[in-house]
């Protein structure tokens, strides 16, 4: 086990000693390459519901000892900690939403290994509204035909306890039936993390005092290495080539060089720079009208094509003028920008 292992491992039974939430099934971390370096997140739940992180597990008395189940805000936050991918296209609702009394969510998520590949768990919730109120009016019942200690019932009457009875049954159906997707949603994704995270159904107040500790791998490479810096800029340059479109080239990109020229002159209208004048030329070119009537993507993709060809540093030019990209200059200058590359030759092949 590496220095780094140790340290972390140290830390989490430091954690757990402390009574944390781990949201892992081992303290154990080991086998790690030299570009992947672990760290701990943090993140602490609110016991108080009121503040939308948990929802009452049972009728019992506020105290240490209440349970409290997780809502969907906890289980977002939990989730990002943990690094938890949700799938946007699985995760959905599954019933065909046409019954009143009945309603399904699946949950999809993963979390990523050390080598990057994710590991993915799905899990459905659904919620039948009429086994809950048969449920509730026997939770509720059972309470009505409470007795004190003189075996006397605390409602006297049979109407009194009925009366009690539907009016509990109701009002929880209400705040159910008002709340089904994200009580669904939220149920389904629980049990998603829970077999993920090793998270329980319910936490007492007295856990949750304690932080939700999680232990992730992120990749960290070595940037004094030659061969690692190389492989970063090529990516970078991948990244750059999706602004313009499937016709930049990434070889060619790669290839080409960039070339010094004085810094430009702005526009007395202060709209940025202009690029270099060519030779006088005849007023309009068959290929300057056509350019103009692209649009501003088109234009852009086109300027940035011949860039290349040229050997020119239309990022130079680009950080000259204060813009990001080049659909954010004026039409007139990226028409003046395409005729000067027009005017200029063609790079010379290595």
């Amino acid at each position: 086990m590496t220095e780094k292992e140790k340290d972390i491992s140290t830390e989490l039974e430091a954690y757990k000693a402390k009574g944390a939430n781990l949201l892992m099934p081992s303290t154990h971390i080991a086998g790690l390459s030299e570009y992947h370096h672990p760290i701990i997140e943090t993140v602490k739940l609110s016991s108080n519901p009121n503040d939308g992180d948990v929802y009452p597990h049972d009728n019992a008395a506020i105290g240490p000892e209440k349970k409290w189940r997780p809502t969907k805000q906890a289980l977002m936050k939990l989730s990002v900690c943990s690094g938890v991918i949700w799938s946007p296209s699985e995760t959905k609702r599954t019933d065909n939403g046409q019954s009143r009394d009945y309603i399904s969510y699946k949950a999809v998520g993963g979390i990523k290994k050390a080598d990057g590949q994710p590991v993915f768990f799905s899990a459905e919730y659904d919620i039948d509204f009429e086994v809950m109120r048969d449920e509730l009016v026997d939770q509720y019942t059972k309470k009505a035909e409470a007795k004190d200690k003189q075996g006397n019932y605390y409602r006297k009457t049979a109407e009194e306890r009925a009366e009690y009875v539907d009016f509990c049954v109701n009002r929880d159906m209400i705040q159910k039936r008002k709340f089904k997707l994200r009580l669904c949603e939220a149920g389904a994704m629980n049990r998603v993390l829970r077999m993920l995270l090793g998270l329980k159904q319910a936490y007492t107040t007295k856990e949750l005092e304690q932080p939700f500790v999680m232990a992730r791998i992120v990749f960290r490479p070595d940037f004094s290495d030659a061969a690692v810096r190389k492989q970063f800029v090529d990516a970078s340059i991948k990244a750059m080539t999706g602004i313009y479109g499937p016709q930049a080239l990434d070889q060619e990109i790669r290839d080409s060089k960039p070339i010094d020229i004085t810094p430009l002159p702005e526009e007395e209208s202060g709209t940025g720079p202009e690029p270099p004048q060519a030779e006088e030329k005849k007023p309009e070119e068959p290929a300057n009208i056509d350019f103009e009537k692209l649009d501003a993507a088109k234009q852009s993709s086109t300027i940035f094509t011949l860039s290349v060809k040229k050997g020119y540093d239309v990022k130079g030019y680009l950080g000259r003028a204060q813009k990001e990209k080049l659909s954010d200059l004026t039409p007139e200058q990226r028409t003046k920008l395409y005729r000067h590359l027009l005017s200029i030759p063609d790079e010379p092949p290595c």
